[in-house]
């Protein structure tokens, strides 16, 4: 017994979760954490390489107690994205294939040096050496032999959110649920709603959708010439109507064979199609476009099963996110709530550390960001992450290194780099964090090298998962 998982399947999945972070019940945040080195004892402070995340509950666990702060995702950082293919002139590239199961791993778009993206429907004899500008309907043929269908251009907003070196963002504008042309919303109407480059894609998937032609045949690959004294005639039938075609034939007298086939009428709404020949022992076999037609419905034609998110760290983000020390972990966290636990979180940042309150004869300023501090009394060990002079109180986390026991009301901290001692408050010394640590569900998590932050930096944060 064999079975798949369909790319459509994983492209539902993707578009679900993006959907997902718009619900007004649903909040995604990105969180940073771990400001101690990558090792394995307290003692050793050189930082390694970072450790491969495991998928267990103990390591999204100890990521949880990482945990710095959180800044929430909205509609505005979510994009479909696809692996980038940036057209190279003396390249090859595959054509758009329905009965190839891997295409989704192989270049058969592209986007130019203008961000115009473009679906090969027809390769050339060899390598692509025009570099597509058309913004047509219709699949349109170069110069070079290779015939390209323009699929949209990636805006500027888009484009500075999304594009990276791999990968580059798709969107399908205004996605028919009938499958009919006449669920497109009127023109005044998706004018008023969308951006000018939607609009423009919009307009575009519109007339692709609405073409004569949409769903037809463009291609056929003929799989054996067989041998004829003449040209039989190319029968093509299907769900669909309209295709013909004839055959050209290569050789001479009683030793010619099919050696190619020409479209004449690419008909429309075909999703699956015979192409059998008048006579003789000649194969051959129709290219299907997608459903609707190429063009219409990027995000499936392009297999956006990836979705990309994007955020940006200024400052210290209602100071709820550390400046003056790094972070090495990056995480995506769906629903954690508020400590307690209470509600599901829906602020715009949260702070994830817990704290001690000092008494007001401390100089706090006298420990040191990232030392090991360790309570007289309880033993307990933890990390500083921040200190805060006016409040009288020093940020923290544990991990598996420090141990997560627990300090005590009026005892010593001692700070095992500054040799600083200071006392907690006798009662409510130990704060807890905004969010409740294990709340929620980790999505993603990504150990990387330190990234130092700064009150004049902006960290662009980028993640990329995979459906």
């Amino acid at each position: 017994m064999t079975a798949i998982v369909t790319s459509n399947f994983r492209v539902i999945n993707a578009e679900n979760f993006k959907q997902d972070v718009a619900d007004a019940n649903t909040s995604v945040y990105v969180g940073i954490g771990k400001s101690d080195v990558w090792s394995l004892t307290t003692s050793d402070t050189t930082d390694t390489t970072p450790f491969t995340p495991v998928d267990a509950l103990d390591s999204l666990g100890e990521a949880y107690q990482n945990m710095i702060g959180m800044k929430l995702i909205g509609t505005a950082d979510i994009s479909h994205v696809v692996p980038r293919h940036t057209w190279a002139s003396d390249t090859s590239y595959h054509a758009w294939d329905s009965d190839d199961g891997s295409i989704f791993d192989k270049k058969f778009y592209i986007v130019t040096s203008e961000f115009k993206v473009y679906k090969c429907i027809k390769a050339g004899g060899s390598v692509s050496t025009v570099q597509p500008t058309q913004t047509l309907t219709d699949p349109t043929a170069e110069s070079d032999g290779y015939i390209w269908k323009y699929m949209y251009t990636i805006s500027v907003a888009d484009a500075e959110k999304f594009l990276t070196n791999s990968y580059m963002p798709v969107k399908t504008i205004n996605p028919r649920a009938g499958g009919q042309s006449s669920d497109y919303a009127s023109d005044s109407t998706a004018e008023a709603a969308l951006s000018e480059a939607d609009y423009a894609q919009y307009l575009n998937q519109k007339a692709s959708t609405q073409s004569s032609t949409a769903a037809g045949i463009e291609r056929i690959e003929v799989t054996a010439g067989g041998t004829y004294s003449s040209t039989p005639t190319v029968i093509i039938s299907g769900d669909g109507t309209g295709a013909t075609a004839t055959a050209v034939m290569s050789g001479s007298g009683s030793n010619q064979a099919v050696a190619s086939i020409t479209i004449t009428n690419k008909g429309t709404n075909y999703t699956v199609a015979d192409v059998v020949f008048s006579s003789g022992d000649a194969a051959a076999r129709a290219v299907i476009a997608p459903e609707l037609g190429h063009g219409t419905q990027p995000i499936k034609e392009l297999g956006a099963f990836f979705i990309g998110l994007n955020t940006q760290l200024t400052g210290t983000e209602n100071n709820d996110l550390t400046v003056g020390n790094d972070f090495r972990q990056v995480t995506l966290i769906r629903n954690p709530r508020l400590y307690g636990p209470g509600a599901i979180a829906t602020a715009a940042t949260l702070k994830a550390l817990r704290s001690l309150d000092f008494t007001s004869g401390v100089t706090l300023t006298d420990y040191q960001v990232d030392e090991l501090i360790v309570g007289g009394t309880s033993g307990a060990q933890a990390y500083v992450v921040e200190i805060d002079s006016g409040s009288g109180y020093i940020y923290y986390h544990q991990n598996s290194k420090t141990g997560y026991k627990s300090f005590q009301n009026g005892e010593s901290i001692v700070g095992q780099t500054s040799n600083t001692s200071g006392g907690l408050e006798s009662s409510n010394a130990l704060r807890n964090p905004e969010v409740h640590p294990g709340t929620g569900d980790i999505m993603f998590l990504e150990n990387r090298n330190p990234i130092n932050r700064t009150t004049t930096q902006i960290e662009d944060i980028k993640v990329i998962i995979e459906f």
